[in-house]
């Protein structure tokens, strides 16, 4: 992809001094001197290209960095602070609590990551041949890492063909499951949605994978037969997919082959999970929805 637009340019130049420099006690001031623009300037430019402002990403990209040191290992809280540029283990301790609702000790004991922002990417290193790359402009790549709890899914499940699969059909078969769900159930209609795919059994029946098309609520009962899954408590690594559904696969391929072995997570044979928002349209240059990949830490690096 082209990052053709000047200030895209300079957006993505200042992302990568403030994650290279995540010690110093950033002002508005030093990264305004670090772009192209006054402070006025660039908090609007900033907010225009990645949707936050410039003192909410930076917060939120140390406190998560914190995190993720408090979930590592023993370092006292006082050396994680002063190491990411908060002058006190008071104003780091209260700034981590207004964002996630615990203090870092309990954050810690819980032993669960859950609300942690990963560095926005520039797309350079998208997969060639995206069929989107002349139709939408450049973008910042967003991906988080979250914890959930077992939940159930209900709706029709039928039998894909993925990614890896030497003859991959899910640009197929998925819309029919879809289309299968809709027709079983015509009154589910403006809700959120949930695609299931379960890898777990994938490594002993070959490529053919299990897929679920439906909603995370109990289904009204019907004649029509609904399936179940039971997912599990699991740590999820989310990327935001913008744009038509017919792109998600070259998302996918940049978050397995270069998100995941730059990141400090691996991949688990689990069930992946496609959210989609109440009124998604598949087809709008504009749509966003979310997959959500099972990893877990890599300890020992």
């Amino acid at each position: 992809m082209n990052c053709s637009r000047a200030s895209f340019q300079r957006v993505c130049k200042l992302l990568n001094y403030i994650h290279s420099n995540m010690e110093r006690a950033f002002s508005l001031e030093e990264l305004a001197q670090q772009s192209c623009w006054s402070r006025w300037q660039l908090q609007r430019v900033f907010q225009s290209e990645t949707g936050l402002s410039v003192a909410h990403y930076v917060r939120e990209i140390k406190l998560s960095a914190a995190a993720e040191s408090l979930l590592a290992g023993s370092e006292r809280v006082i050396d994680i602070a002063i190491g990411l540029g908060f002058n006190s283990e008071m104003s780091f301790s209260r700034a981590f609590k207004q964002h996630f609702g615990v203090s870092p000790r309990s954050y810690r004991k819980q032993g669960k990551r859950y609300g942690l922002r990963k560095p926005l990417l520039t797309p350079t290193a998208l997969p060639t041949g995206n069929p989107l790359e002349k139709e939408t402009a450049p973008q910042l790549i967003e991906v988080r890492v979250e914890t959930t709890s077992d939940f159930d899914c209900y709706g029709v499940m039928g039998e894909i063909r993925g990614l890896f699969s030497p003859e991959p059909n899910f640009s197929q078969q998925v819309p029919k499951l879809w289309a299968r769900f809709y027709e079983s159930f015509p009154d589910v209609k403006q809700v959120p949605l949930t695609g299931v795919v379960d890898v777990t059994a994938a490594s002993s029946n070959g490529h053919r994978l299990r897929y679920l098309a439906g909603v995370t609520e109990r289904l009204p009962s019907s004649d029509n037969l609904i399936e179940q899954l039971k997912i599990p408590a699991q740590t999820y690594a989310v990327i935001k997919h913008k744009g038509p559904i017919s792109g998600l696969a070259q998302t996918l391929e940049w978050f397995i082959f270069h998100w995941l072995p730059q990141s400090d997570y691996r991949g688990e044979d689990g069930f992946e999970l496609e959210r989609y928002p109440q009124g998604y349209d598949c087809q709008d240059l504009d749509a966003e929805m979310e997959y959500w990949l099972p990893v877990s830490p890599v300890t020992g690096l």
